[in-house]
């Protein structure tokens, strides 16, 4: 659900706090669950979003099992022991969690701030609305170019895949689709339009309280010797790092 840059630099900003781990799978992984290859029209993945994502069917993203996840492919591994396992499944995991808070806090507050462009239309909504996303993204690593984006994911081959449902393929496919949207730009589409569904001050809040949102959760679920049935991170946070932000999202406020 967040755009791909906003997960590499929340990805960016917890390498200081995670200086052991390979930083080249660990930020690959914070690509990884984005490795289903779309569709013509990107409404259905291959594999689906409930693999990728622990999801159950018809659940949206607000809903993911991230502590499924954990229990299952990161819990009982040691980083001494597969470092490069670790750190991607490590990455992996953070994604997960960044995906439930932009569901709560940014797609569940568009929609209500813009409900009558999502009445009217919601195909054409989302489309306006996702411009502005990854506008924000062409602006960032424009900006930024020692960002890890183009320090790390263009300038290392492609690992392999360190979980048994994510294809290799499909995820060298998507690493390949994502390197080319950022690198290949043919125009500068992103510096004309204003931003007014989300703004680079909101990007950024988000970017920021999403990795509190993992430093919180990573230090709960490492200290815990079960999970005692808990699914989701949501379990685990504060109220006021899960309510959606109010408006204006974007530099304007329109559509109410």
């Amino acid at each position: 659900m967040g755009t791909w840059i906003s997960h590499l630099r929340i990805a960016e900003n917890l390498l200081s706090h995670f200086p052991n781990v390979d930083e080249v799978t660990f930020t690959f992984g914070n690509f990884s669950p984005d490795s289903g290859v779309p569709n013509a029209d990107w409404t259905e993945f291959d594999p689906p979003k409930e693999v990728t994502h622990f999801l159950r069917k018809g659940e949206a993203e607000e809903s993911i099992h991230d502590l499924v996840y954990y229990q299952q492919y990161l819990a009982t591994i040691r980083p001494e022991d597969d470092i490069q396992r670790y750190s991607f499944r490590l990455g992996y995991f953070f994604h997960l969690i960044c995906d439930i808070l932009w569901a709560k806090r940014v797609w569940e507050a568009t929609q209500l701030q813009f409900k009558p462009l999502f009445d009217a239309d919601f195909k054409n909504a989302v489309s306006l609305v996702k411009g502005d996303w990854y506008g924000l993204d062409q602006l960032y690593v424009r900006d930024y170019p020692e960002h890890i984006f183009w320090r790390v994911i263009m300038a290392n081959p492609y690992p392999p895949s360190y979980l048994p449902f994510v294809k290799v393929e499909a995820l060298h496919h998507q690493y390949n689709h994502i390197c080319k949207f950022y690198s290949e730009q043919e125009d500068d589409w992103f510096l004309s339009i204003p931003y007014q569904y989300l703004s680079e001050t909101t990007m950024t809040r988000i970017v920021n309280e999403s990795t509190e949102a993992v430093l919180i959760v990573h230090e709960k679920v490492k200290s815990m010797k079960n999970l005692d049935g808990l699914v989701s991170s949501i379990s685990l946070l504060p109220e006021s790092l899960l309510v959606p932000y109010k408006e204006p999202l974007g530099n304007q406020s329109v559509g109410n």
